[in-house]
């Protein structure tokens, strides 16, 4: 074995070792047939508290996953690299190698300056392209490359990478919290207000591929053009444990207990019908970004708000927050351990707040509830702010928050 081949595996194994290696990339494979993978991606994930490799093998124009604890990654890449594959691109923490075997199997081994690189691209683009994204950059993912977001090689369009850190940041938000669903049975998952579904898309492959989770998912929308357009991108990649249907949030009705609720950008009082629902039915996870929050705004008289409601811009903002603040307080109420989050940057949208929402193991009232309570009642009555939809929405449901609610203006 050549020297430089040496060097190579003893950085590789070194790395493995440490925890330090961040990316291998396999190409240029010595024999090309319908099954040996033009591209080899592998970069470390964590499951179940335990560091994996994964392995994403690009065939044609579909991608396929492998998890591969540290032991069995450095025999397969031993058994690949140089034999099968002729290029090898490694990122260990801070520093990038490239390596290249001739066709007599000599290896020629490269150091690169990893910041030296970095300093001399463009570094808006870069910072965000150096994340550690749980979908990566580079690698071709069938629904993002079906969706328009990335070519089928797997590079993200430029116009269109904001999209691609919302689908990661919205993974990133289920991850955290991914220890409250089941470990082993069936993931029941609803998503209101589908849309065009990047999202919802997102969660499938993030759950089937990346955690090898068995998923259920309901995307749900009002107009049917949208739900036969997801339905095109089902049969196309031939996904299982993913359909869509045309209905309302209000009326529709799950065969099986919903583990995660989901709620992009439903627009206006849609957030809080979708809220209520997850709520009536138990649901132990609720994600929901806020869209179009019109309903307190429009209760608003001239001068209600001193000094912002002078301002139309200042005012709306204010009754957005101000909304998206009850709305958790009224989830902190019934049951559950709420935060706000940024989802995504200001410079995206303004609607980039989300409400993530973990069911508490029992209804009792918390120490704090009466506390809540008198925090609710002074801000609505310091801004004489009306009872909003979501809270009429659970009275209605018989599901209680806030009995001594303020009365309406």
């Amino acid at each position: 074995m050549a020297d430089d081949a040496i060097h190579l595996f003893q950085v590789i194994e070194s790395a493995v070792r440490s925890g330090d290696l961040q990316r291998v990339v396999l190409s240029r494979p010595t024999q090309r047939s319908d099954t040996t993978a033009s591209r080899v991606d592998i970069r470390p994930v964590t499951l179940r508290e335990q560091q994996s490799y994964q392995w994403s093998r690009q065939l044609g124009s579909q991608v396929f996953h492998q998890n591969c604890d540290p032991p069995a990654t450095l025999t397969a890449l031993r058994e690949s690299i140089g034999t099968a594959y002729r290029h090898i691109h490694l990122t260990v923490r801070g520093q990038q190698w490239a390596a290249r075997f001739s066709r007599r199997g000599r290896c020629r081994l490269i150091q690169e300056d990893h910041l030296k690189k970095t300093f001399a691209t463009d570094m808006n683009v870069e910072h965000n392209r150096r994340h550690s994204y749980l979908i990566p950059d580079g690698q071709a993912v069938p629904f993002l490359v079906e969706t328009g977001i990335m070519t089928p090689a797997g590079k993200v369009r430029s116009k269109h990478f904001h999209k691609f850190r919302q689908v990661n940041r919205y993974i990133e938000f289920i991850a955290d919290v991914i220890d409250r669903l089941p470990q082993d049975d069936l993931i029941h998952i609803v998503d209101f207000g589908c849309g065009k579904s990047y999202l919802t898309f997102a969660t499938h492959y993030y759950f089937t591929y990346v955690e090898q989770r068995r998923v259920s998912i309901t995307g749900l929308d009002r107009r049917r053009d949208v739900v036969e357009s997801c339905d095109r991108i089902v049969q196309t990649l031939g996904l299982s444990g993913i359909r869509f249907e045309q209905g309302d949030i209000a009326t529709f009705s799950p065969q099986e207990h919903v583990h995660l609720a989901v709620s992009l950008h439903a627009c206006d009082i849609a957030t809080d019908d979708s809220l209520a629902q997850a709520v009536k039915w138990g649901t132990d996870v609720i994600l929901a970004v806020p869209c179009c929050q019109h309903e307190l705004n429009a209760t608003v008289q001239t001068g209600q708000i001193p000094l912002l409601s002078r301002h139309g811009i200042m005012q709306e903002r204010f009754c957005s927050l101000a909304t998206d603040a009850i709305r958790a307080a009224l989830l902190e109420e019934v049951g559950y351990q709420t935060q706000v989050l940024e989802f995504v940057g200001m410079q995206h949208t303004a609607r980039n707040l989300l409400i993530r929402a973990v069911r508490r193991p029992s209804r009792v009232s918390t120490p704090h509830s009466s506390n809540r309570e008198h925090e609710m009642n002074r801000f609505c009555d310091a801004f004489e702010i009306p009872v909003l939809h979501l809270q009429r929405r659970l009275r209605e449901l018989n599901i209680t928050a806030f009995p001594q609610d303020v009365k309406p203006r």
